[in-house]
């Protein structure tokens, strides 16, 4: 309590020398010509002097401005934070400096924002007062890439009752989802001003080739005044208005013949990370850890991202957990992120190398495949202190042993009598020697105790995930959704022979009957084809659920496991 009362004593003399800092953002970069934007000024600490605004004069025209507060205490620690918020239009278009505003002692740093310019969209020559705008980063993206549909909404009036349908596409061939909250500013469109609403989309096109509409957006509205008190018989009726989007065309592209990945992943960047829960030169023989390798990718959903394929030596054992899945979005779209736990047990000491993990992608900002890696590394594995007690142990049985059968030659010479006089002394030898032995069984039946617990444990973790892996199959071909299947396929078939190398479904068609094999053919064609129909997961799934898989590739000596479904 001292100690803590101290603390903040001297906080509170050091109070004035410390400087607040100031940062400053803008809610969206670039900004379009006579659009209003944000300009927002933050402080870390408590500003007691207003902030003169009037460098901007030069090159914004200021709006309005607001200031918000924000009190937190945590642990007895009291942080203050303020905001000041302005609602500026750009007098010019270009790079644009917004200059450095003192607040008291301190001045924010400078920052600056790109205006650009675009046409004022028009309906014949005369601009409307209400009109939407769409319009797409992309109008030729591969299948599966995403593009970010933006729709913007201009209003010049009041409106009332206003809703706005969602985008739509021909064919439903697309994946569409929403990003974000609405952004709202104002422009001016040959002098008349307008409220602006601006609303995106990521959207993901599934046809493998061809062309794809984007369907106009409708907006729909009352405009007019009314009284204060409700409807007004003698002022203006409202009037119902119905305003559409442009239509937009798409010219999807096929996966070019260059892409020799295992899943096709169009992504503006993708790279792959590891953590370790114990340092990897730290191990310890017979101790777990958790390996979690994680990828990260700009521009696709967490759904869309492979499972990561990993390889270890013999003498270290993985045991999986189930994917964690993540997204998040920006003003480019989705970050997608797939982050997988395995528990590591090392069976021996020594040295080890972990094979490099590759994963083949699509780089959509260049237009050429590219490798995204993890290198290998080395990891060290201890002997753990019970196995260097057990390796002592032996050597001492070694040598005493040693010492019993290397006895001279002079002891069988001894008389009977001597033989007699040590019988007494040779007595205690034996005792020793069968309480030694009584010790060591006690130990190994310790041990193998243990031993058959942990066994049962790792068979009870395994057996729960591959129920888990049975489930995601089935529910991937109730939706019939290919890759998903395939994905949670090759989960499944590593669990199942985790001592063999399974690195795609042709592999799996080594433990099968051939009527499944024909199954397997078909889901692969189905994912690498560059004209997709719709999978019959159904199908597949009653073929799957029927099957006796083999315990080993040679069927004939080994038989056959039980149907998984009975």
């Amino acid at each position: 309590m001292n100690l803590r009362f101290l603390t903040l004593f001297f906080l509170l003399l050091l109070s004035p020398f410390i400087q607040a800092e100031v940062s400053v953002s803008v809610d969206r970069n670039p900004v379009v010509a006579d659009e209003s934007f944000q300009l927002i000024f933050e402080s870390d600490e408590k500003v007691k002097t207003e902030p003169d605004f009037s460098p901007l004069n030069k090159n914004f025209t200021i709006l309005n401005t607001g200031r918000r507060s924000n009190t937190q205490i945590i642990n007895s620690d009291i942080k203050q934070s303020q905001q000041w918020i302005l609602k500026v239009i750009a007098k010019k278009t270009g790079i644009i400096q917004i200059p450095s505003i003192k607040f008291g002692d301190v001045s924010s740093q400078p920052y600056q924002v790109k205006v650009v310019t675009t046409a004022p969209p028009t309906v014949g020559n005369k601009s409307e007062d209400i009109f939407l705008e769409a319009e797409v980063n992309k109008k030729s993206p591969y299948v599966q890439e995403q593009i970010i549909y933006t729709i913007k909404l201009y209003r010049a009036v009041q409106t009332s009752n206003a809703s706005l349908s969602e985008p739509e596409v021909s064919g439903d061939q697309a994946v569409i989802t929403k990003l974000g909250d609405d952004k709202s500013f104002e422009t001016r469109i040959k002098g008349k001003r307008y409220v602006v609403v601006q609303r995106q989309y990521a959207i993901f096109p599934q046809s493998s080739s061809g062309s794809l509409k984007i369907e106009p957006i409708i907006f729909q509205a009352q405009t007019g005044s009314s009284s204060f008190f409700g409807f007004d018989p003698f002022g203006p009726q409202p009037k119902s208005i119905t305003k559409r989007s442009n239509s937009i065309e798409l010219d999807i592209q096929a996966i070019p013949d260059s892409f020799t990945g295992n899943t096709w992943l169009p992504a503006g960047q993708i790279n792959i990370q590891e953590q370790w829960s114990v340092d990897p030169s730290q191990l310890k023989q017979g101790e777990a850890t958790t390996r979690t390798l994680t990828i990260t990718a700009n521009g696709l959903a967490a759904s869309h991202l492979p499972v990561i394929e990993t390889q270890l030596p013999d003498h270290l054992k993985q045991y999986p957990d189930q994917p964690e899945f993540n997204e998040t979005f920006n003003e480019n779209g989705f970050i997608g992120v797939r982050r997988e736990k395995m528990a590591i047990i090392p069976s021996q000491s020594g040295n080890f190398i972990l094979p490099a993990i590759k994963l083949a992608w699509w780089n959509t900002k260049t237009d050429k495949m590219e490798i995204a890696e993890l290198p290998e590394r080395t990891i060290y594995v201890k002997a753990s202190e019970l196995v260097q007690a057990e390796d002592n142990q032996h050597t001492e049985l070694t040598e005493q042993s040693n010492a019993v059968s290397n006895k001279d030659v002079q002891t069988e010479k001894q008389t009977i009598t001597d033989i007699e006089a040590s019988n007494g002394h040779s007595y205690w030898k034996w005792v020793s020697l069968m309480l030694f032995l009584l010790w060591l069984i006690t130990l190994f039946l310790f041990w193998n105790s243990r031993s058959r617990f942990n066994k049962k444990e790792r068979i009870s973790v395994v057996e729960s995930s591959k129920r888990q892996s049975l489930k995601q199959i089935e529910s991937a071909c109730n939706n019939n959704d290919a890759q998903q299947a395939k994905t949670a396929i090759l989960e499944w078939a590593r669990k199942m022979w985790p001592d063999e190398r399974i690195n795609n479904l042709d592999s799996v068609k080594a433990y099968c009957d051939d009527e499944l094999g024909i199954m397997l053919d078909e889901l692969n064609r189905q994912l690498y084809s560059k004209q997709q129909d719709v999978w019959n997961g159904n199908a597949f799934l009653n073929c799957f659920q029927s099957q006796s898989f083999k315990i080993t590739k040679s069927h004939a000596e080994h038989g056959n496991l039980e149907p998984l479904y009975k």
